[in-house]
């Protein structure tokens, strides 16, 4: 009855097997299909960055051409200060106690220090 149910299997031990004939299957556990989430992920992720970098480099040209403005104001305000200390010197060259007594001279006035009143 065991000779019943036993598998027959023929093996014949000079019989060599051709390499080539024997199909093997090779597993590459690194390649695995993109699900359809994934994928979707995949291009949502590249738009943001993107979209991201595109922002980055706008607001590196608004904070440039802002820097440049802010040199020209500077340089403006600048020149500005310069010729209020330029007015500045001149007044004070112009109302000179020398130069006025100078100018009375050359007028024939002549300068009194006893009415010179000093106020503060």
């Amino acid at each position: 009855m065991a000779d019943n149910l036993a598998r027959k299997v023929e093996f014949n031990p000079n019989e060599q097997r051709d390499p080539e004939k024997r199909q093997r299957q090779v597993l590459n556990h690194h390649n695995v299909a993109w699900t359809g989430f994934e994928k979707s992920l995949l291009v949502l992720g590249t738009i943001i960055t993107i979209g991201l970098m595109t922002m980055l480099v706008s607001s590196s040209i608004s904070a440039t051409s802002a820097q440049h403005e802010l040199t020209n104001v500077q340089r403006a305000v600048a020149k500005g200060q310069s010729q209020v200390g330029d007015l500045h010197q001149e007044l004070g060259e112009l109302t000179s106690s020398s130069r006025m007594n100078k100018i009375a001279r050359s007028k024939g006035l002549a300068l009194n220090e006893k009415n010179i009143r000093t106020i503060r």
